[in-house]
Order: C-alpha cells, then structure tokens, then sequence
C-alpha cells in the first residue's frame, strides 16, 4: 500500500509547521526527563487507551515531522527513515 503524499515536496508554510512542532516536542521531552529526574519516578498506574496510544505513536510522529522540517519533502513511504 503506498502512502498517499508519496514524496511531494511541501510548501514553506507547513515545513515551517513541521519545525514548530519539532521544538515543542523537544521541549516537552526535556520537561519529562526534568521532572522525572527530579522525583525519581513517574508511575503509570492509571494508562488508559488513549495514554497508551499517545505514548506508541509519539516516536512515529516524530520521526514523520522531523523528515518534513529537514529534508522539505514528505516521506516516500508509510515509514519516514526508509
């Protein structure tokens, strides 16, 4: 199944989109590894479905964005590093 933007080169507004994004999530990263390290640790007592999907696609998205804000074009594939 190919993936449905197929390596279109993406337009200044949404690469610049893609980058914002990328600083945030590097800043709320920084924030858990902050608080984690500050009280030693962080239980997950009450992970619901949507806590554990958020948590399973979070590196997926990621790694999408990061292509988009470095590279200016959408991945070829459903996997960005491919």
């Amino acid at each position: 199944m190919e993936a449905p933007w197929n390596g279109e080169k993406v337009n200044l507004f949404i690469r610049s989109l893609a980058i914002l994004f990328i600083i945030c999530a590097l800043i709320a990263f920084s924030g858990f590894l902050f608080a984690l390290f500050e009280s030693g640790e962080i239980t997950l007592n009450n992970l619901g479905f949507r806590s554990v999907f958020g948590i399973l696609s979070a590196p997926y998205c990621f790694l999408l964005f990061l292509k988009v804000a470095v590279t200016g074009y959408a991945p070829k594939s459903w996997i960005p590093w491919k």
